[in-house]
């Protein structure tokens, strides 16, 4: 029983013709096309550069008394009433949010409320937590989303 084979092959192109390096539509292509690809690649460059690269927009504030290299490795800062930014000692950055009514005092390695039970950096404790609070850094300064402690 003999089975039927099939043949693809783009439109245009006759059995037994030979296709070019480039494909056999390399001679219906101007230079329009290859200026419009390298203008829409240029818009998607930049396009993509900006949203990367620019700086945080509200709700997040800029931290004014401190930048992320003033905040040594091992050790936390207060950035605004009542949210702390602190860092590993591995230097991987943390935002946290202090208790309700119970203020936290930075120490050796972590904080300490007033209940005296001791957090760490990245706000976690042995039977709860603290609430963390986003941030981003923009070129060495801290942008921290203020409107979680309202």
């Amino acid at each position: 029983m003999v089975t039927r084979r099939v043949h693809i092959r783009p439109p245009g192109v006759k059995t037994g013709s030979t296709v070019g390096p480039f494909g056999p539509f390399r001679g219906t292509l101007g230079i329009h096309w290859v200026l419009g690809s390298i203008a829409v690649g240029l818009v998607i460059v930049l396009a993509g550069s900006w949203f990367m690269f620019r700086e945080p927009g509200p709700p997040f504030e800029r931290v004014e008394s401190f930048t992320i290299e003033d905040v040594a490795p091992g050790t936390a800062r207060e950035a605004f009433a009542g949210i702390f930014l602190g860092r590993s000692e591995d230097g991987q950055a943390f935002a946290v949010l202090e208790p309700p009514n119970c203020p936290l005092e930075v120490v050796t390695d972590g904080y300490v409320d007033c209940a005296e039970r001791a957090y760490a950096l990245d706000g976690t404790g042995r039977t709860s937590s603290l609430s963390s609070v986003p941030f981003q850094i923009h070129r060495d300064d801290i942008y921290i989303d203020t409107s979680v402690s309202e």
